[in-house]
């Protein structure tokens, strides 16, 4: 996914909580809710003369007059009295969104675009109202333009990079196919820019919201129990990059916080209703869940999600007089400050109810440089030496982008995370699997992120065997396992062929041998055995320290110990290269495991000191050192 943030932008959302233009200051919802944001702070309106279950939308002039309101079938003027031709649009009750769209180039002219519910036969529809008509009261002049049928309920608008036309987005049913329609001076286009990206949306249900920006949209399905984030290009109307994210619930309402830097969606199921929150700047976005809120109710439930003019996120909770506010949505967490049942609809207890819907609005409203949003053109991109490589290799990345002036890259699963080099060199990878790799640069006035994947490829198979002990001078036969394409034992000396998986070893010494090779992928793997050299038995009074050991977990040679018979007391310490105790032991049942404070220690040679008193009295000490071999 790629998405832009505007350093500037950033500032203003900082230092001015109300930075919306006032298109947005009058809402009207459920049943004769409404609030009115004309003083900052939202006050309720009690008159509302509109009754829906779910989608509205209203609109007022630059000034943050009220023009008017609608359900997707009727609409009221400024003054709640029904317009004339002002009913009978193909909207529904209970269609989750209807958007009303203004006239490019045309301040008096206005597109109201409604969907019918569960997918009907109405379809994707479009009227228009006219505000030079009865007095300035305005008049829907044409009804239901047909656009398309087979369509969810979702619908959500943004301007333009030109800061004048509007894109109009809804998608269809039964379908991964999300369609554009460009509103502009000449009115609505015929047809739409196709997008087919995402899931298939198989549930009708829940919203849509953009970015204030224009650099990204966001979708819910509802009984899917799915969210999906995308790229959008508002130059060409095209959504690319989508990252899907799983609540396990049903999914119904969704925003974005003013710096696009979080998403916000409300979910449930049959025992309660959550909103969570989504930190998009996170390589794991869906590991980012924090759960905000839990409403433990029958009827009651969290739905619609809608940013407000004062910076604000409201939820709908439905069936309920009350609405809910997320009072800091650019904080993560707790600190975006969920206030529940924050205003009450219906102070007066006349029964006005908020039901599912908020009202919608082009997103771009909440932007705080509206209407003249910087359009990026950074288009960064990035290259890198292999994007398919083996556990434990390095690569290298080079900037390929538009100039920039700050890089911030983050490599998942890697050994360094994080780089601020314009071409980060020899970033290494161990795990396999495949890890997100992020850069967010910056050209000091706007910031623009891309993603991309470097696959690890799984570690080659390839199993040395079982350590063993035997007597000086025996032939035995060393058997390698796994799935390497070429094996290589060393050290090759008194073996019959060094080349082979099982070769022939003459073991005069206490060896460790090594057997290395490539898999078809050509990645390297290596496995030691150890075999240790015993001129008899260990009998009463004699005492053995391994050489060497291979803490692997693997059941064999995990452990270093001290091994004989007869012992009584002993004190067994063992040493780093710089004098440092790494271990120490009384017991003889005690052995070292190759870890220091609850660490692993990679390979190293060791020094150890012995001190035993055995059964007969006598005492015995012994030095030597120890490779430890990971």
């Amino acid at each position: 996914m790629k998405s832009i943030y505007f350093l500037l932008v950033i500032g203003i959302f900082q230092l001015c909580p109300a930075f919306s233009q006032n298109q947005t200051n009058f809402w009207h919802f459920g049943l004769y809710c409404g609030l009115d944001f004309s003083n900052g702070t939202p006050a309720v309106i009690t008159n509302s003369p509109l009754t829906t279950t779910e989608g509205t939308a209203s609109i007022s002039d630059a000034a943050g007059n009220l023009l008017f309101f609608t359900d997707g079938v009727n609409v009221w003027n400024r003054s709640n009295i029904l317009m004339p031709n002002g009913t009978g649009l193909l909207g529904d009750p209970s269609t989750t969104q209807v958007m009303i769209i203004p006239g490019p180039g045309n301040s008096q002219l206005y597109f109201i675009f409604t969907l019918d519910d569960e997918s009907g036969p109405d379809g994707l529809n479009y009227s228009t109202v006219d505000m030079s008509f009865d007095g300035g009261l305005g008049d829907v002049t044409v009804k239901n333009t047909h656009l398309k049928n087979n369509m969810t309920e979702k619908i959500a608008a943004v301007y333009h990079c030109n800061n004048h036309d509007i894109w109009v987005m809804t998608h269809e049913t039964n379908s991964d196919e999300f369609n554009a329609w460009l509103v502009t001076d000449s009115g609505v286009a015929a047809n739409p820019v196709v997008s087919n990206t995402g899931t298939a949306h198989t549930d009708i249900h829940g919203q849509m919201k953009f970015k204030s920006d224009g650099t990204g949209l966001g979708c819910v399905m509802g009984l899917q129990g799915l969210a999906e984030v995308f790229n959008f290009d508002n130059v060409t109307g095209l959504l690319t990059s989508p990252i899907t994210l799983s609540l396990n619930n049903n999914v119904y309402g969704i925003e974005f916080s003013p710096d696009n830097s979080r998403l916000y969606v409300s979910y449930y199921d049959a025992a309660s209703s959550k909103v969570g929150q989504f930190d998009l700047l996170n390589s794991d976005v869906q590991g980012s869940l924090i759960n905000l809120a839990t409403l433990i109710a029958e009827t009651t439930i969290y739905r619609s999600l809608q940013l407000g003019p004062d910076g604000k996120i409201y939820i709908a909770e439905s069936n309920s007089p009350f609405i809910c506010i997320i009072n800091s949505p650019n904080i993560q967490g707790p600190g975006s400050n969920f206030q529940n049942d924050a205003i009450n609809a219906d102070p007066s207890g006349s029964g006005n109810i908020v039901m599912m819907g908020l009202p919608g609005f082009i997103q771009s409203f909440f932007h705080p440089l509206f209407p003249n949003i910087p359009c990026s053109v950074l288009d960064p991109d990035f290259t890198s030496s292999d994007m398919i490589i083996c556990p434990r290799e390095c690569i290298s990345f080079t900037y390929s982008g538009s100039p920039a002036t700050s890089w911030q890259w983050t490599f998942s699963g890697a050994n360094d995370i994080f780089s601020l080099e314009e071409n980060p060199q020899q970033i290494c990878y161990f795990t396999a699997g495949a890890h997100m790799v992020s850069l967010m640069v910056s050209d000091g006035i706007v910031t623009d992120t891309v993603f991309k994947i470097i696959t690890v490829l799984p570690l080659p198979i390839v199993d040395a065997g079982p350590n063993i002990t035997v007597v000086d001078g025996s032939t035995i036969n060393l058997s390698a396992t796994g799935n390497l394409t070429s094996y290589s034992w060393s050290p090759p000396i008194g073996l019959s062929d060094p080349e082979i998986p099982n070769p022939l070893a003459m073991v005069n010494e206490t060896t460790i041998y090594y057997v290395s090779g490539v898999d078809l992928n050509n990645c390297p793997g290596i496995d030691s055995v150890l075999i240790t050299a015993s001129a008899a038995p260990v009998t009463c009074g004699e005492i053995f320290i391994p050489s060497a050991f291979s803490p692997d977990n693997n059941g064999e040679n995990d452990f270093e110990c001290v091994i004989g018979k007869c012992i009584t007391e002993m004190t067994f310490a063992i040493y780093s290269r710089w004098g440092e105790k790494v271990f120490e032991s009384n017991d003889q049942s005690i052995c070292w495991d190759g870890t220091y404070k609850g660490q692993p220690l990679n390979s190293a040679e060791f020094v150890y000191i012995l001190k035993a008193v055995l059964i007969s009295g006598d005492e015995v000490i012994k030095e030597g050192n120890i490779s430890l071999i990971r």
